[in-house]
């Protein structure tokens, strides 16, 4: 499938189309290998991960430079993630995608050879730079996916990580048997192994293509990359940051906790992680897609730090037992799930065109110094109290992070119900006629009738009778008349099956024709008109 072009004497560069099945702009098998790329980024992760604080003893790294490891890796991703954005806006989703994997897998594979503390620190750091492919991916699917179906594919989206978090331990485990850099080796190789997917079969973003297209010069580069991001991304951020230490203080302080007060053993929290992950699978693939179709992805993330914020404390803090504390940490990792599945979406939704990887970037920078932040408090707090105290932070983080949500709320339409849903992937085309009649815009599968005398009389009195009455001076400027008809109205496909199209069409070419009568003031031949 490739995706449909307006061919409307306009040129316009805008009036790209969806596929009327699919809702997508590319084929079905770019979205598969944007996930399966995802899958094998963070399959690489979470088999590296685990094994490098023992990778670092190696060099008598004492627990302090462990920390500092991951620390690295967070500053770095934090204040590169902005530029990789900007870079996605300059120059293309698929070239920073590429590049970011290929970084990834270099880094990778030098922590591997690293021969001292020293060596594994600056590739450790090195590595944190190119921490971009999740964002990158996710600005991709809002390009290539019509708004009916985007929440959906980016629910999936977000399955990847806990598919892979099922495999990935288990996989370093057995790696670190024949070496502790086995695991790190590893990582490098799948990093590189998706680079080369996706430069053999990943086509580039239509979106992106077609607006850098439209630019003719570096200044209109420019003024397409600059567009400004709003106030709302900026509270997005904030929230995101919030987000950010809840995470944060999840990650490095669950293990704690767990040994703490329930006395697990490392292979029994590792069950505990497993089933969690198992749970996150489902909920992002069955259950997350249907809420966010009924709520809308604001509501679900409020709903989901508010839950989150509620039961994670009370498990750790309240909870008598085992069973108990298990059960609250579930609902919260349902809560968790729901937030984490929601923020592609809550940045595609003040994302426009020219900034979607801007927007992402600044989100997912404010993130993941939330990530850098929450563990250096709550492992202070944790120095008081490691079951009660970073929970009590925990908290209070996912809970605020929600809040900040609220205002947001109104910046978005609400969700579409089903019907509306099918109705406007289908086209409109296929929607009602406002007519008396009240006939269908689509009758059947049958060739259009060729018009009568009779009918071509009757349009032509109405169209006389309609520029007439809006002022349009047709006797004496046919042709530009003629013209007009043509740029303004897109093509529509002759068989009913092509007749699915997109209602953002309309809106598309609308923009269109309105920003290029802004730029040029009207071609000639309408200017005659006005």
């Amino acid at each position: 499938m490739q995706p449909q072009r307006s061919q409307s004497g306009s040129g316009d560069p805008d009036a790209l189309k969806y596929d009327a099945e699919t809702g997508l702009a590319v084929p079905r098998l770019a979205i598969f290998l944007v996930f399966v790329t995802i899958f094998m980024d963070t399959l690489a992760a979470t088999i590296s991960t685990p094994a490098l604080p023992y990778y670092a003893r190696e060099f008598g790294a004492n627990a302090a430079q462990i920390g500092y490891l991951f620390v690295a890796w967070s500053f770095a991703s934090t204040f590169c993630a902005p530029c990789l954005g900007r870079a996605s806006d300059r120059f293309g989703r698929r070239t920073v995608l590429l590049v970011s994997l290929i970084g990834a897998g270099v880094a990778n594979l030098g922590q591997a050879s690293a021969g001292s503390y020293p060596v594994l620190f600056c590739w450790r750091g090195f590595s944190g730079i190119w921490a971009a492919v999740s964002a990158t991916a996710n600005v991709y699917l809002t390009d290539v996916c019509s708004p009916e179906v985007r929440d959906d594919y980016m629910s999936k989206l977000a399955a990847m990580p806990s598919l892979a978090m099922i495999f990935g331990p288990g996989l370093g485990g057995g790696l670190s048997t024949f070496g502790l850099n086995f695991p790190i080796l590893a990582d490098g190789c799948l990093s590189l192994g998706a680079a080369f997917l996706v430069f053999l079969y990943l086509p580039e973003s239509p979106a992106w293509r077609d607006g850098s297209s439209g630019a003719t010069n570096k200044t209109d580069q420019d003024e397409q990359v600059k567009e400004p991001v709003g106030w709302r991304v900026y509270l997005l951020g904030l929230s995101g940051f919030l987000y950010g230490n809840a995470f944060g203080t999840r990650v490095s302080m669950q293990v704690v906790s767990l040994n703490v007060k329930l006395g697990l053993s490392p292979l029994q929290v590792g069950y505990t992680f497993v089933a969690f992950a198992i749970v996150t699978l489902g909920q992002t693939i069955w259950l997350q897609p249907w809420m966010q179709r009924k709520l809308g992805a604001f509501s679900v993330a409020f709903i989901g730090s508010v839950v989150q914020g509620v039961f994670m404390p009370v498990g750790f803090a309240l909870a008598d037992g085992l069973w108990p504390t298990l059960l609250c940490l579930v609902i919260a990792n349902v809560g968790s799930t729901a937030r984490m599945a929601a923020s592609g979406p809550l940045s595609a939704s003040l994302a426009g065109k020219r900034n979607r990887g801007a927007v992402f970037g600044l989100v997912q920078m404010m993130t993941n110094f939330g990530r850098m932040v929450g563990p250096l408090v709550a492992g202070q707090l944790a120095m008081t109290d490691a079951v009660v105290m970073p929970w009590l932070f925990f908290g209070v983080n996912a809970l605020v992070s929600g809040l900040l949500l609220l205002p947001l709320l109104q910046a978005v339409s609400k969700p579409l119900d089903e019907q509306e849903r099918r109705r406007r992937l289908r086209g409109f085309t296929d929607l009602l006629l406002a007519g008396e009649e009240g006939e269908s815009a689509v009758e059947d599968d049958k060739a259009a009738p060729v018009p009568s005398s009779e009918d071509i009389s009757r349009l032509g009195d109405f169209m006389a009778e309609l520029l007439s009455r809006k002022n349009y001076p047709w006797v004496t400027h046919q042709q530009s008349v003629f013209s007009m008809l043509d740029r303004v109205l897109p093509p529509l496909r002759s068989r009913k099956v092509d007749k699915y199209q997109d209602l953002e069409l309309l809106d598309r070419h609308a923009e269109h024709m309105k920003n290029e009568f802004c730029k040029l003031g009207g071609d000639r031949q309408m200017g005659t008109l006005l």
